[in-house]
């Protein structure tokens, strides 16, 4: 899926849907399009710095609203726990901790970075002991 976020619309391009365009979010929101309930097509997303809430239009499970993070995080959501659906998460440059809410394993805290690094996120498969895309 082609995606394009610009003044709270969201204009898709769907391998098999085609064109679609849907208003989500407000002007001050941060995208975080993903696949958060697991079935393989991306959801459309965005976390909300000023409320802590991630707000989800979920393909298959609906509308969803989350609190998770404060002002000043990054959003850094990726598959954490290997589950195939992406997990909440955020870096909080002020600590240097990665705050991760998992689907399956629950909330995790990981401190790993200074306040001026950029966070990439992905996912770290604890299973096998190697990094996923």
């Amino acid at each position: 899926m082609q995606t394009k976020y610009k003044l709270n619309l969201w204009y898709m391009l769907r391998s098999r849907d085609g064109f679609s365009a849907v208003q989500f979010g407000n002007s001050l929101d941060r995208p975080v399009p993903a696949d958060y309930d697991g079935n393989g097509r991306a959801d459309v997303a965005v976390y909300r710095p000023s409320e802590g809430n991630w707000y989800q239009l979920r393909s298959t499970e609906g509308f969803a609203v989350v609190q998770f993070g404060i002002t000043s995080d990054i959003p850094v959501a990726a598959d954490y726990d290997g589950d195939g659906k992406t997990d909440i998460a955020v870096f909080r440059p002020s600590d240097g901790n990665w705050y991760q809410l998992r689907s399956t394993l629950g909330f995790n805290a990981v401190q790993f970075g200074a306040s001026r690094d950029i966070p990439i996120p992905i996912g770290y498969d604890p299973c096998f002991g190697c990094w996923v895309d």
